[in-house]
Parts: C-alpha cells; sequence; structure tokens
C-alpha cells in the first residue's frame, strides 16, 4: 500500500469517527503526505494532532505544530479527551510500525 493510500484510509477512518475532522492536509519537509486533524465541535487549533506517513507507516505526532512552527501539545484532561485520543489511536494502528 503506497503512502497516499494509507492516508486516505486513514482519513476515512477519521471521517467516521465521532471525535475528529481533518483540519489540514500537509506534505512534509521530504514530500509525504501528512494531516493536521482537530477535535470535533472545537475552532481551538491547539486541540490537534498530525499524522505522518513515510514509508509505508503512520507516524502521529501529538500536537498541532509542523517542523517549521512547532504546536502545542494535544493535552488529555477530560474523558471526553481520553476516548477521543483512543479512538484515533485505533483508527492509525493498522498503520503503525511493530518494531
Amino acid at each position: 500500500m503506497t503512502d497516499k493510500e494509507i492516508l486516505q484510509k486513514i482519513e476515512q477512518g477519521v471521517k467516521n469517527s465521532g471525535n475528529w475532522e481533518v483540519y489540514h492536509h500537509l506534505t512534509d519537509n521530504l514530500g509525504s503526505p501528512a494531516l493536521m486533524l482537530r477535535k470535533t465541535n472545537t475552532n481551538a487549533d491547539r486541540l490537534g494532532v498530525n499524522i505522518d506517513v513515510f514509508k509505508g507507516y503512520a507516524y502521529l505526532f501529538l500536537d498541532n505544530g509542523t517542523p517549521a512552527e512547532p504546536g502545542k501539545p494535544f493535552s488529555v484532561q477530560t474523558l471526553t479527551s481520553l476516548n477521543a485520543l483512543t479512538e484515533l489511536l485505533d483508527i492509525v494502528k493498522p498503520y503503525i510500525k511493530r518494531d
């Protein structure tokens, strides 16, 4: 599966989720596809994460920044945020490198 196909599968999982929405499509410094997500029902950019796909694997960054502009880390302070993070981990789990 190509990096782009993996990202499309992840994006479909995000669209089916009740906790996340795609905020921005990105390309990292190496030209790999990436997504910036944020929690649904909020317009606070600080409640976001990034998913980068490189050489067949997904990498989940728990902040809303880019390599050029570091962001604030995603914070789990409520059960709602914990459930959202758990759902996101389930979405990306099939594409994470296994050691």
